[in-house]
């Protein structure tokens, strides 16, 4: 199924994931005409209340035409996937779902289990550095466009701030009885309760969703998702990546901020650090000022550390 009869098709599948019953809802893409010998596999999820319907075909389809495999999953509790309550963002969770779709990738015949890359943007771009420095994994290499590694930017003290605070306590509480999540939106405008408010967030994702055909959005996540972000820093595991890792970094972000991009590659020899100018968070999304700029920069890191 693809959007178009020149588009890469892909294979709906469900992985059985850690928790019994629920499964990962993923899209599988093989590149056409690859011959018998297995080739290399892209692992892909999406960042913080996204799901892989917002963008990830358009990267999942050039990975392809370049004779990559592809496989885009959504988390449990999020898109496609099983699990409840939804929309709650479990750190845990989502690492150890990396870990099944990498195992899943290893036992198909299809794909190198020898060569598994691991992809993520914003917050599952901190994923990706974070697989990257496990090393019982081994996965061969891995990028992370715009990634969340642990520092953000710092809310004004303010009415909302107390607000969101507020629902983000009861909402913790509210889950450690058993009981439904405060959801509140993923993204808002500056002064709006909200997890992701920077001037840009809501326009910027917003705009993923209406460059991605047939992309859903609900734009809720459980309040007290911001001690999960809080308590989660990938550039301090940095310091065990032993595989070639592509950080891409754009410089005018607020949400994911420059000294966690120091930080990391600071940690690790292994990580290379590509900043793009006057660019925001959202920017190299596809349809955005640099994705083009973007995906060159993948093709080019990946013919070179991961070639066909």
């Amino acid at each position: 199924m693809s959007a178009t009869s020149e588009s890469p098709k892909y294979k709906e599948i469900k992985i059985p994931s850690a928790t019994p019953l629920w499964n990962l809802d993923a899209w599988q893409y093989v590149p056409e005409g690859k011959g018998t010998s297995p080739c290399p596999v892209i692992v892909m999820a999406h960042g913080l209340s996204g799901n892989k319907t917002m963008g990830l075909k358009q990267y999942a389809e050039i990975y392809v035409q370049m004779g990559y495999a592809c496989v885009l999953f959504d988390y449990r509790r999020w898109g496609a996937s099983d699990g409840t309550p939804r929309q709650v963002v479990k750190v845990a969770e989502q690492l150890e779902d990396y870990r099944t779709v990498i195992k899943y990738c290893r036992q198909q015949p299809a794909f190198d289990p020898n060569r598994v890359v691991v992809w993520g943007t914003s917050f599952a771009g901190g994923h990706a550095v974070s697989i990257a420095s496990e090393p019982q994994l081994n996965v061969f290499a891995a990028i992370g466009q715009c990634p969340y590694l642990g520092v953000t930017a710092t809310p004004p003290f303010s009415w909302t701030l107390i607000k969101t605070a507020t629902y983000a306590i009861l909402d913790s509480l509210k889950l450690k009885v058993g009981l439904s999540p405060i959801l509140v939106p993923a993204c808002a405008l500056p002064g709006e309760v909200g997890v992701m408010n920077a001037p840009d967030s809501k326009s910027g994702m917003f705009g993923i969703v209406e460059n991605s055909p047939g992309a859903k959005y609900p734009n809720t996540i459980n309040a007290s998702s911001i001690f999960e972000l809080q308590a989660y820093s990938p550039k301090d595991r940095a310091k065990n990546i032993q595989c070639p890792v592509l950080v891409v970094h754009c410089e005018t972000d607020t949400l994911c901020l420059t000294p966690g991009a120091d930080a990391t590659a600071a940690a690790s020899s292994h990580v290379e650090v590509v900043r793009f100018k006057d660019c925001g968070h959202f920017e190299i999304y596809p349809g955005a000022k640099f994705f083009d700029d973007d995906v060159k920069l993948h093709k080019e890191w990946l013919q070179k550390h991961v070639p066909v």
